[in-house]
């Protein structure tokens, strides 16, 4: 009887363990969507999230600016 309770709650840990896992992917995710994420979801081509983010000057960037 107490190996099945033992059982038991190593099972319980291990669903519990599998479904924080799973939460912490499902938010790095959503942390992680870039530019393209929202391009990808655009409509048309005048929608402003389907163009490349652009720096100061106006040029396509892709980052920081190097100094």
């Amino acid at each position: 009887m107490a190996q099945q309770r033992q059982t038991s709650r190593q099972q319980q840990a291990s669903r519990q363990q599998q479904r924080s896992e799973e939460e912490g992917r499902l938010r790095s995710a959503e942390r992680n969507k870039d530019w393209a994420d929202n391009a990808a979801h655009a409509r048309t081509a005048d929608d402003p999230r389907a163009v490349a983010p652009k720096d100061a000057t106006g040029h396509p960037s892709t980052g920081e600016r190097f100094t």
